[in-house]
């Protein structure tokens, strides 16, 4: 995983790369903002003007929102990265597999579809794990185990799809699958740092391509191919 994300890291001072990574921090930082306001408007809301204790209220409002908005990042991000994520592939592909031949590639609404019905696991998985919150240790660790296992997934199998059929690609998710959560979890934790997280889902997408292509030639090679 370590070296994946060493390489990754290499393709965000690629020129090809930049006008993706500006776009992705202007859509990450826009749905950050989006997200504050629309937790702090429901959190204010529901509150009683009271005068003095009514600005201290708005100001834990303020606090909470921003709490609240920065666990529920990764979760919101998770329904655009299909929008890029074939971009960024054929990047890292270009400069790291340039023997590989052209991928078939995601239509863009079969990406977005499924960026989509992750966004709705994520947000249900999410939701659950609220249950741990008055749990000091229990809810970090629940954290990253569930949204590094969606998050890898996601990511996995929006990259393994441009070269594998359906099947081939979840045989090959199994066999990785403990890989695949740590990577996730790299993910998440990325998605939780500032200023990182503005970029974090471009980065990822080239980490993952560089775990598929680990994981898929010795399998190829097993099978003959």
């Amino acid at each position: 995983m370590v070296h994946a994300f060493v390489r990754a890291l290499g393709i965000l001072f690629d020129r090809r790369i930049l006008g993706v990574l500006g776009a992705c921090a202007m859509l990450s930082a826009l749905t950050f903002v989006a997200l504050w306001w629309v937790l702090h408007w429901l959190l204010t809301s529901v509150l009683v003007d009271t005068g003095p204790v009514q600005r201290v209220l708005d100001w834990l409002g303020v606090l909470a929102a921003l709490i609240a908005a920065w666990f529920l990042f990764p979760v919101v991000t998770s329904a655009f990265v299909g929008l890029f994520l074939d971009r960024v592939a054929r990047i890292v592909e270009a400069r790291h597999y340039p023997l590989l031949p052209p991928a078939t590639g995601l239509p863009w609404h079969q990406a977005l579809l499924a960026a989509l019905q992750f966004f709705g696991l994520m947000l249900l998985a999410n939701a659950a794990l609220l249950l741990l919150w008055f749990f000091p240790l229990a809810y970090p660790v629940g954290f990253f185990v569930v949204n590094g296992l969606l998050l890898g997934r996601e990511y996995y199998d929006l990259v393994s799809q441009r070269r594998l059929d359906l099947p081939a690609a979840r045989a090959l998710r199994r066999r990785h699958e403990p890989e695949l959560i740590l990577t996730g979890a790299g993910i998440t934790f990325l998605l939780t740092v500032p200023f990182v997280n503005l970029i974090a889902p471009v980065f990822a997408t080239a980490a993952m391509v560089h775990r598929f292509e680990s994981w898929r030639r010795p399998a190829a090679q097993a099978g003959g191919g």
